[in-house]
């Protein structure tokens, strides 16, 4: 149930990162708008090689929940800037969790390694 929990978040802030990139480049920011669409394609690139190839990589799992942390922090940082009211705060506090989670995964890496 964890895994399958796991793999529908990364699907859902790759959706929403793919969507609020788009709008970013459609509204003229470029930079933002095709960084965070960059990261939202490789974090869905990231659940597609999970649930279709069925390939699970520990370090590469630590890797892409710092990409979602870092995405999420762009996008809470856009929802500031649009004067949304609700939604900034959403997502820093998902951009924390992930990387409270990359912390944490990175440590247990670590762990079981030496």
């Amino acid at each position: 149930m964890k895994k399958k929990l796991a793999s529908i978040y990364h699907f859902v802030v790759a959706f929403i990162l793919i969507t609020k990139g788009f709008d970013k480049i459609q509204h003229h920011h470029s930079f933002i708008g095709w960084t965070i669409l960059l990261l939202g394609c490789i974090i869905l690139g990231y659940f597609i090689n999970v649930k279709i190839l069925k390939r699970n990589h520990s370090s590469l799992e630590i890797v892409i929940h710092f990409f979602e942390s870092i995405a999420l922090f762009l996008t809470s940082y856009v929802y500031f800037e649009e004067g949304k009211t609700w939604l900034p705060y959403v997502t820093l506090f998902a951009g924390i969790g992930f990387l409270i989670t990359t912390i944490l995964h990175l440590k247990q890496h670590k762990k079981n390694h030496n």
